[in-house]
């Protein structure tokens, strides 16, 4: 569910009386910046959001107060709740109150949230009559703020998982104390279940480590000193405590532990939470960075929860860019303010990159590459890829465009490196490229440079498209469904697979869409389209099948 509610704070910490926030709310939302940007700070937004608490209004800025600000759009209930069709009179025009009310329906209704929950109306973006004044400050009662009802989830960016003496409360912190009491406590003690630890947690703590390391067991010793310490134990029966691993695991755990230990402790239902996760990166190596995010994100998608995560790490971008329940939330401080935006555009999401260091050659750390043509070539393979072994672009491979003409420039050999040729295998090992025909027949000689590249990468990595290009792999019934649903076209289409699509289109006369010029938009509408059904045409499965191994390959 996305909360279409903008949301700003103004003078608290970092942001002066502009303010900075959150143009919506969606099930992820990722905060990215440079350090003492004011991630932090929209963290406690949020926190305050959901859990009304007096501190944050005692931290202003310049001796201002804080204000939290919210506009959201007047629903017909809402309305009519507040403006009764069953009264009329005292200077309200109409009928009833109703009828005058209706009208400010998808109005956009300005309030200024307080401490323990209070509301005051600020502004609509509508004129009224004077006598309306009070309706409208009723509806702060009716009106519920976004995240309502739900509980706060925090874990810091400074934490750590360390051995601690029996408490009988368990306790979930945000910096990681407590953590080794509650997982003491539920194995020992008779009125918990143990399972909880020692399967659940076991197993799904092995979903995002696997296959680093495979843990067989988790358990936990009392010490000398009356401190409880935090084993595991691998597949060589061989027992390590916790304390000696790396910060990478203790993190891995402490989000577990707030996702699937908690709800139970608190006897509350996963959905009913906000995690708000910060710098979950830091001594994470990438490869563990991608499976934990997916995870974060798998289990948003299950529960329906909502996850804020600030980040240093281009990794998360990788992750969730794409992803159509995220958005990225970019603050910039100047030296004396901070600023937010929602990036909404390849520009933003480039200067993001620049704030964080990011450097082309980071593309190293992805588990391979597959260069593709362009865009719309990206959207059909990722739509197949997810469809045929739910592979995903950014967790187990990345895509990168070699665009057309300029493949006459890039190599794949090795060993033969000049001036002129750009060896894409030393970019990342692990490579495969797709390539189309171009030819006007099945049976159309494959030309030089296509010959080329598939020499050097090796014919097991390489796709060269039966048809004459990506999209001629579309059935017919696909694109009639697409231009059916998404522009009114009824029609039964032949997607003739030795002519390019956008000829197709543009030659069609009933169909009055310019296909070449908004060729990836349009590919992002039809990718809704295709079912599994739809990849048994031509060679497609088979040259699936054959990426699915290599892209396993690459991730062991």
């Amino acid at each position: 569910m996305i909360y279409n509610n903008k949301i700003t704070v103004k003078n608290y910490k970092c942001f002066d009386s502009s303010g900075g926030g959150f143009e919506k709310i969606l099930p992820i939302n990722l905060i990215i910046g440079k350090n003492n940007s004011g991630k932090s700070s929209l963290v406690d937004l949020i926190s305050f959001i959901v859990e009304k608490k007096k501190e944050f209004i005692e931290i202003g800025r310049d001796n201002a107060i804080p204000e939290v600000i919210i506009e959201h759009e007047l629903t017909e209930q809402e309305i009519s709740r507040t403006f009764p069709s069953g009264t009329s009179g005292g200077g309200i025009p109409g009928s009833n109150f109703f009828e005058y009310g209706k009208q400010f329906v998808g109005k956009t209704y300005t309030y200024k949230l307080e401490e323990n929950g209070k509301k005051t109306f600020l502004s609509l973006n509508a004129e009224f009559v004077t006598p309306a004044r009070k309706l409208f400050d009723g509806l702060t009662g009716v009106i519920k703020e976004p995240l309502s009802g739900k509980t706060f989830c925090n874990i810091s960016a400074e934490r750590d998982i360390v051995p601690e003496v029996t408490n009988a409360e368990i306790v979930f912190t945000p910096n990681g104390s407590g953590a080794t009491n509650a997982i003491q406590q539920i194995i020992n003690r008779t009125n918990r279940d143990n399972r909880l630890i020692e399967q659940e947690l076991l197993s799904e703590l092995n979903t995002i480590v696997n296959p680093d390391i495979k843990f067989t067991r988790i358990f936990v010793q009392l010490r000398d000193n009356n401190h409880w310490e935090i084993f595991f134990e691998d597949a060589n029966k061989k027992s390590i405590a916790l304390s000696k691993m790396g910060s990478g695991i203790k993190t891995v755990l402490l989000v577990l532990l707030n996702l699937v230990v908690r709800p139970v402790i608190e006897n509350k239902n996963r959905n009913l939470y906000v995690f708000a996760f910060e710098e979950l990166e830091n001594n994470l190596h990438p490869s563990l960075q991608r499976r934990l995010y997916n995870y974060i994100r798998n289990y948003s998608e299950n529960h329906s929860s909502y996850f804020f995560l600030t980040t240093h790490s281009n990794v998360v971008i990788d992750a969730f860019g794409t992803y159509k329940n995220s958005q990225l939330i970019h603050v910039v401080n100047d030296g004396n303010k901070s600023i937010s935006a929602t990036i909404l555009s390849y520009n933003g999401t480039k200067q993001i990159l620049n704030d964080l260091g990011i450097k082309a050659s980071d593309i190293l750390q992805s588990n391979g590459v597959i260069w593709v043509e362009g865009p719309s070539d990206r959207n059909y393979i990722n739509k197949w890829l997810e469809l045929l072994a739910h592979l995903k672009e950014g967790l187990h491979y990345s895509i990168m465009f070699y665009g057309g003409r300029l493949l006459s420039n890039l190599s794949f050999d090795f060993e033969w490196f000049n001036k002129e040729v750009i060896p894409l295998l030393k970019i990342n090992r692990n490579a495969f490229v797709v390539l189309d025909r171009d030819g006007k027949t099945m049976n159309a000689k494959i030309n030089d440079t296509k010959n080329r590249i598939t020499s050097e990468i090796g014919e097991s990595n390489s796709w060269i498209t039966k048809g004459r290009e990506i999209e001629n792999y579309l059935t017919d019934k696909t694109i009639s469904n697409w231009l059916l649903d998404k522009h009114g076209y009824k029609t039964d289409f032949s997607n003739d697979k030795n002519t390019k699509l956008e000829v197709i289109i543009n030659s069609n006369e009933r169909i009055k869409l310019n296909y070449n010029l908004s060729k990836t938009v349009y590919s992002s509408e039809i990718v809704k389209f295709i079912d599994k059904d739809s990849l048994e045409t031509l060679d497609l499965k088979e040259n699936l099948l054959n990426l699915i191994e290599k892209i396993e390959k690459w991730n062991e």
